[in-house]
């Protein structure tokens, strides 16, 4: 058995997982692992072909060139739109523009006319696409990418920055959850929380306290 079917095989048994995930959690550590799957697929299979036709020499590595690091999206029920100015793009011929889809990921390559190139790559997407639906198309000194949604839930970002910031927000109320409070704090609560009498018996509490501190603070000083 070679090893771009072996990893194949690896990568259909995490879409079925992928498929069959009900928390979140388990979604994003699943997605990353489809994602690193992938390109071991990718990997597997170029070495598969280098096997069985050793004259042939191996495909040169991309270009580096500059990142394209700005755009504008919307989107709709079925697709996440991104318009990218790019100045000439309609007078590109069409193999100056590469674009590859993958499930969780999104990588763009346009030449210009100079042959400078442009990249754009979103890894991981904010939720998965279908490669096959998935389009990039020349406008007039403009670029637009479809992504085809593979549910009808609204994306909260292009890439996985919305879930992250989710994320540094979940914790910080989990520590802010487990940290004990103060006094005051405590009161405040309690004091939102009461009728009119129990904000009375409160405040009678927190005015008492607050003489003996003082008292304290005085015979300190004495």
């Amino acid at each position: 058995r070679n090893a771009g079917s072996m990893a194949a095989a690896e990568l259909a048994e995490c879409r079925e997982l992928l498929a069959k995930a009900k928390t979140e959690r388990a979604r994003r550590l699943l997605k990353k692992e489809l994602l690193a799957l992938e390109d071991e697929h990718r990997a597997a299979l170029s070495e598969d072909v280098s096997r069985s036709d050793p004259g042939k020499k191996p495909a040169p590595p991309p270009m580096g060139g500059s990142r394209i690091t700005s755009y504008a999206w919307d989107q709709t029920g079925k697709f996440v739109k991104l318009y990218i100015t790019f100045s000439g793009a309609h007078e590109l011929p069409a193999e100056n523009i590469c674009c590859k889809f993958d499930t969780a990921s999104l990588e763009l390559r346009v030449k210009d006319a100079d042959d400078k190139e442009k990249l754009l790559n979103v890894k991981p997407l904010f939720a998965e696409i279908d490669p096959a639906a998935s389009s990039c198309v020349a406008k007039t000194d403009r670029l637009l990418v479809k992504l085809a949604k593979k549910s009808a839930d609204e994306w909260e970002s292009v890439d996985d920055s919305a879930h992250k910031e989710r994320e540094r927000k979940e914790q910080k109320q989990r520590q802010a959850e487990t940290q004990p409070k103060s006094t005051a704090a405590m009161l405040s609560e309690l004091y939102k929380d009461a009728d009119d009498e129990g904000k009375k018996k409160l405040e009678a509490a927190w005015e008492a306290g607050r003489s003996k501190r003082e008292a304290a603070r005085k015979g300190q000083q004495a």
